[in-house]
Order: structure tokens, then C-alpha cells, then sequence
């Protein structure tokens, strides 16, 4: 049975970073990053594996908050890069993690996937990390290009820490419009602060993308792509 939250419970969770807090399911982050479900789990809690006498056991590279089942905005973050370096360059798991050891031990970086690229990230796996990669300079300009991409989807405050994040939309691998904002509607997807849910339940109900937009001052174009976010087809007429 499910332990009950106490009052001192939510006072720490509210104490926290809202970009450290505890927001999004396995689900909801692995639909957000366009990822299976089932590699994301992985990454957050690990997976026991086939070895000879007895299983083996491959530790998360990220750490949610308190361990939970939940993930964080900073977790999500962390999982953007793994995308990068996993699916678009299938650079084994076995040397990310070396890299990720390297970055806290020699750099003394604690979360080196929250790195800007300019700031450190191409520290660790272009330049330091280039021999636990045995990249070609091609290679190294290839990671660069995904590296770039996926880090487009994250926009940062002054110091350099991830602000807001751009999902997955259809086919895109990051939305224009569609954020995720930990300050803004409990982390939610929103659309200049306007929940996709609630967009997509409207268009959902028969209501047309020019009559949805003009009721929260918002482009039509957005509410498009709203649309498209919440699954809901993509190509959807104005009423």
C-alpha cells in the first residue's frame, strides 16, 4: 500500500528547484523526447542483464529526484543528450558511462548531461572525450551536428542551466511552439502558457483551430501545432 504524503513531504518537494522537482512520468518524458518507454526506464532505473553465473545488473545513468518513479525537468535534460549519443550516434552505453565518470572526477562536473555544448559538453565528448570514443575528426564533427541538435531543444537562463524544453511534435524533433516550462503550469506542456490538454480536448470537442485560437489570443499556427502535439492528426482544418 502506498505510503500517504505528510505535510513535510510537500513542503520539501516545494523547497526544491521547480526544474528539480519531481514532474513527469516514464511515460509522459519518453512521449516528450520521442523515446521508447521502455529505453528510458533503463537510463532512470538500470536493467539487469544475461552474465555467466549470475545476472548482471546496469546502474541508471540518471538520478531522479529521491529516487523516485518520477522524472525532473533536469532529468529530462539529462535524457536529451542520451538520445543524441545513443539513437542518432550508437555510441555504447559502456563508454557514456566512462565519459560521465571522466566529467565528475576530472572536470568535478556532478551532472555533466546538463552541460551546454560551448560550455563543457564538448569538453567531455568531443575533445576529453575523445579517445574513449575513438572518433575520426569526421566523427567528431558528426557527433557535433547531433549534439547540436537535440541541445537546440533546450533553452537556457543566464548561468547556463536548462530554462525551458521543446518536445517532439509528430515528426519534428522539436516543436516551435509547444514548451515544457517547470515554472509554468506545473511543468505541463503549454502553448505561451495555455495547457496542450486543454487545446486538444476543445479541438476534441468540434471546435475549429481559428475559434480555439482567438478565445487565448493566440496564433492559429500554434494552436496547430498544440494539436499535433496531443496526437490529434496533422493536418487540422481551421473551422
Amino acid at each position: 500500500m502506498r505510503a500517504r504524503k505528510t505535510t513535510q513531504d510537500y513542503a520539501g518537494f516545494l523547497d526544491l528547484d521547480p526544474r528539480d522537482r519531481p514532474l513527469y512520468s516514464t511515460r509522459e518524458a519518453a512521449r516528450y523526447l520521442g523515446l521508447p518507454e521502455a529505453t528510458l526506464r533503463s537510463w532512470v532505473r538500470g536493467r539487469s542483464y544475461p552474465k555467466e553465473g549470475s545476472p548482471g545488473f546496469s546502474p541508471p545513468l540518471i538520478e531522479t529526484p529521491g529516487n523516485t518513479l518520477y522524472l525532473s525537468f533536469f532529468n529530462l535534460v539529462e535524457a536529451n543528450v542520451l538520445a543524441a549519443l545513443r539513437q542518432k550516434h550508437h555510441i555504447p552505453m559502456r563508454r557514456i558511462r566512462s565519459m560521465v565518470e571522466y566529467a565528475k572526477r576530472v572536470l568535478g562536473q556532478p551532472r555533466p548531461l546538463l552541460l551546454d555544448l560551448e560550455a563543457g559538453l564538448g569538453d567531455v565528448f568531443l575533445r576529453q572525450g575523445t579517445e574513449l570514443l575513438a572518433l575520426t575528426r569526421t566523427g567528431q564533427l558528426a557527433l557535433r551536428e547531433v549534439l547540436e541538435s537535440y541541445l537546440s531543444r533546450v533553452e537556457r537562463d543566464e548561468r547556463g542551466l536548462p530554462l525551458r524544453f521543446h518536445p517532439a511534435v509528430g515528426a519534428r524533433l522539436r516543436s516551435e511552439q509547444v514548451v515544457l516550462d517547470p515554472r509554468v503550469a506545473f511543468g505541463a506542456p503549454t502553448v505561451r502558457g495555455v495547457k496542450t490538454s486543454v487545446i486538444a480536448l476543445r479541438f476534441n470537442a468540434g471546435e475549429g483551430l481559428e475559434e480555439i485560437a482567438a478565445d487565448y489570443g493566440l496564433q492559429e499556427e500554434e494552436v496547430r501545432e498544440a494539436v499535433v502535439f496531443e496526437g490529434l492528426g496533422t493536418d487540422a482544418p481551421a473551422a
